[in-house]
């Protein structure tokens, strides 16, 4: 699904209103009257009160017009005004002019408390129509009181575009923002409510259609994709009857360190368990044996380590030779940082020309050595979470998650790999610097060997010809599936990551079957 910034969204409406003569009013007109449409269908029953929250701009006039129809099939309805009616201007005035002449109340207030807590308190239903998706500064006064009051309110609260306070870009709430039970948005989904936190504040998610026709998006552009599971099955390969083993590569993992053994592990049984057609990891010649107990379709190459159980920079030759005919490297996984084995890293890196998925230690080997991944275009996909990315582009964490897009963007701009930006809503970003938001995925997800898993599905995918963009995306939704089926049936608390392998072929069958949940839902 096509997602747009708040900018690019303004550009289609002028577009829209100025080439092919769509009147503004008509597309207020069409988002007000579907907004109200279906939330008469799905929360109302003839006899709630309505209060509607207004601002002065046009995320006020729909509101009035929602105001007006809820008038004209007789609920209850006032509109709460935060600011003067003088204020008002263009297709605002227009229809807060229109909500009046069938009989509607305008209640124009700027700093008294009191008719606030009576809009609140006497509402059954809330509409929040304050802030639309252009809001970029701090929400405070008059607006961030009423918004705290509607918080507080515990009525079923709808947004009308965005919840107001939350920024369209980022997802980060402005000082003070509106959660919604459901959110109605036009034309397309806004990159911050596919972002969190704007997801969560907006509840459930639905897109209006508004009389934007499509092929918009070859003259104007679009700012990224949210990924569904109809994008998955666009791109799942059929498997022939002829297909064997060698059909669906060989992967060798590099992985593994004393007390890290199950990185190793979880990472290369992952891979299988996607398909690919053989598995061989690569593990430190002393910890092997502890291998041989854990695995067993996995195969294991011990690798020379002078006893210490880590790898030695002396084995690069070991492996590269061992490497030169598999289809695709992992590496990574419960590596450590030993400086000997971060150097082996960079030096497979830069001298073995196959795809590599790079993930955890194999990310912190290229700490300050980040022009060796600007010099070498390799075919790649790195895996970080914000604190890995943080240190290869020498910003801090929180640098990164106040601006994940505009880091991941910079990053893969610089490098030209692939990137899995990892974290709640996790970012893919392509070579050629598309961007794809996974909406799959919850706090269950927040655990030791999460990631290792979703580096073991990404690998065993690179390796059956998915391309690095398919592989990615294929990781990240799968893992994230699983996760939301998992909660659905026990909690988001006892989630194991090796359940992530176990859960994989029902997540599989459900995509294929077009049984997979709606995370945007999108309505005429």
């Amino acid at each position: 699904m096509v997602v747009l910034t708040p900018e690019r969204m303004a550009k289609y409406d002028g577009y829209a209103i100025n080439m092919w003569g769509i009147p503004s009013t008509v597309l207020m007109e069409n988002a007000g009257r579907n907004t109200y449409r279906l939330t008469k269908e799905r929360y109302l029953t003839g006899r709630e009160h309505v209060a509607v929250f207004c601002g002065r701009g046009n995320n006020g006039g729909d509101g009035f017009v929602i105001g007006r129809y809820a008038l004209r099939d007789g609920f209850p309805t006032r509109a709460f005004l935060l600011c003067k009616v003088s204020d008002l201007k263009g297709d605002a005035a227009l229809n807060m002019k229109l909500f009046r002449s069938v009989g509607g109340e305008v209640v124009e207030f700027t700093d008294r408390s009191k008719r606030i807590k009576e809009g609140i308190r006497d509402a059954d239903i809330i509409f929040d129509a304050i802030f639309g998706t252009g809001l970029s500064k701090p929400v405070g006064g008059i607006e961030k009181k009423v918004i705290e009051g509607i918080n507080a309110s515990g009525k079923p609260v709808i947004a009308v575009d965005i919840p107001s306070g939350i920024d369209g870009r980022t997802g980060q709430p402005l000082g003070a923002a509106v959660h919604a039970t459901h959110t109605f948005t036009y034309g397309y989904p806004k990159i911050g409510q596919a972002l969190q936190p704007g997801a969560y504040y907006s509840g459930k998610l639905t897109v209006i259609d508004i009389s934007i026709p499509s092929f918009i998006e070859q003259k104007i552009g679009i700012d990224g994709h949210v990924v569904d599971g109809a994008m998955m099955r666009g791109f799942l390969k059929e498997r022939l009857p002829w297909d064997h083993k060698g059909t669906f590569g060989h992967v060798a993992i590099i992985a593994g360190s004393p007390g890290k053994t199950g990185a190793a592990s979880m990472t290369s049984q992952a891979a299988v368990k996607i398909g690919a057609g053989l598995v061989t990891l690569l593990i430190p010649a002393s910890l092997n044996p502890i291998m041989e107990m854990k695995l067993t379709e996995v195969m294991t190459y011990p690798v020379s380590d002078k006893g210490t159980g880590y790898f030695s920079f002396s084995a690069y030759n070991e492996i590269a030779d061992f490497v030169h005919d598999k289809d695709v490297i992992v590496i990574g996984p419960g590596l450590s940082q030993e400086p000997e084995t971060t150097a082996l890293v960079r030096k497979l890196y830069t001298t073995i020309d196959k795809p590599f998925v790079i993930d955890a230690d194999g990310i912190n080997a290229f700490q300050g050595y980040t022009d060796l991944i600007k010099e070498k275009k390799r075919k790649a996909i790195f895996t970080p979470h914000p604190g890995e990315l943080s240190r290869l582009m020498g910003l801090t964490p929180k640098e990164i998650n106040s601006d994940r897009i505009g880091a991941a963007r910079q990053f893969v701009a610089d490098t030209k790999v692939n990137l899995i930006l990892k974290g709640a809503r996790t970012l893919i970003v392509s070579d050629k610097e598309e961007l794809y938001i996974n909406p799959t995925g919850n706090p269950a997800l927040a655990k030791g060997g999460s990631g290792d898993i979703l580096t073991g599905f990404v690998g065993g995918a690179l390796s059956q010809g998915y391309s690095m963009v398919e592989a990615s995306l294929l990781g990240a939704y799968l893992q994230g599936y699983i996760a939301d089926t998992w909660v659905e049936r026990n909690t988001d608390m006892d989630l194991l990551a090796g359940d992530l392998i176990s859960g994989l072929g029902e997540a599989i069958g459900d995509i294929r079957d077009g049984k997979e949940r709606i995370y945007i839902e999108k309505s005429l």
